[in-house]
C-alpha cells in the first residue's frame, strides 16, 4: 500500500511517526512543494494554521486524503495562499465560503490593515473539512469542534506525541488499512458533493453576492440569464 504523508515538519512527533509509519505501508515523505505529485493510493496531509503548509493545503484541495488537524484555525494560512499571493478577491471568496457575511466582514477588515483580533474569529478550515476523507485531530478540543462541523466524514482523535509514537502509528495505520479500499469511492462523493459548488454555482453566488453589495434583493433577470448561458448543462 503506497502512502504518501505530506507534512513541512519532521521533528518532534512527526519524526518519530514518519520513522514507526516507514516499517508498515510503502511510505513517501513529501516535506516540500515536489516537482510531481508521488504516486500513492492514499495521502495524509499534515495541516496547520501556518503558511509553511501551503503545499499541502494545495494538494490536498486537489486530491482528498486523511487530514491529521493540528490546529482549528487556519486564518492566517488561506490568507497566505490567497490574499499573499496578491488575489485578494480570492480571499474574500475563501471567506464567504467558511463564514459568509462575517467572513466577509473580517475579511475586509484584514485587507484594509485593521483585522487586530479579527482573524482568531474566523477559522477558515471549510474547504479542508470538505476535502477529507478522515479527519485525524490531534486534540481533544479539534475533534469536538470538527465531530459539530461536519457531516458523514470519521473524525478520531489521535494524540500524536513522540514519547507515544509507536502506538499512535500503529493507529494510524490500521485507519489506513481501513479508509484504503474505500478511498477512491470518497473521493468520488467528494466530488458529487462539489459539484453542487462548481464553476456555475459559484458564478451565481457570485452574482447574489455583487447585487447585495449593492443593494438589490436579487440579480437582474437579465444577468441571471447572462451567467446561465455561459454554463451548459452538466458541464
Amino acid at each position: 500500500m503506497r502512502v504518501a504523508l505530506w507534512t513541512p515538519t519532521l521533528s518532534g512527533w512527526a519524526a518519530a511517526l514518519a520513522a514507526e509509519l516507514e516499517r508498515e505501508p510503502d511510505l513517501t515523505l513529501v516535506r516540500a512543494e515536489p516537482r510531481e505529485r508521488p504516486a500513492a493510493e492514499l495521502d495524509l496531509y499534515h495541516v496547520a494554521g501556518s503558511p509553511e503548509h501551503g503545499f499541502v493545503y494545495r494538494a490536498l484541495r486537489q486530491r482528498p486524503g486523511i487530514v491529521l488537524l493540528a490546529e482549528w484555525g487556519l486564518h492566517a494560512l488561506v490568507h497566505a495562499e490567497t490574499a499573499g499571493r496578491g488575489d485578494a478577491r480570492a480571499y474574500l471568496r475563501e471567506a464567504r465560503h467558511s463564514h459568509g457575511d462575517t467572513g466577509v466582514f473580517v475579511a475586509r477588515q484584514v485587507l484594509a490593515g485593521m483585522g487586530g483580533a479579527l482573524p482568531g474569529l474566523v477559522a477558515m478550515n471549510q474547504r479542508v473539512l470538505e476535502a477529507s476523507l478522515v479527519i485525524v485531530a490531534l486534540t481533544e478540543a479539534i475533534r469536538e469542534r470538527s465531530a459539530a462541523a461536519v457531516t458523514g466524514c470519521p473524525v478520531v482523535f489521535l494524540p500524536l506525541a513522540e514519547a507515544d509514537a509507536a502506538a499512535s502509528a500503529a493507529s494510524l495505520v490500521a485507519l489506513i488499512a481501513q479508509t484504503a479500499p474505500r478511498a477512491d469511492a470518497l473521493r468520488e462523493d467528494i466530488a458529487t458533493r462539489a459539484a453542487a459548488t462548481g464553476p456555475r454555482a459559484r458564478a451565481e453566488d457570485e452574482l447574489r453576492w455583487v447585487a447585495r453589495e449593492l443593494g438589490l434583493a436579487e440579480p437582474p433577470a437579465d444577468a441571471k440569464a447572462l451567467v446561465a448561458g455561459l454554463f451548459d448543462e452538466g458541464r
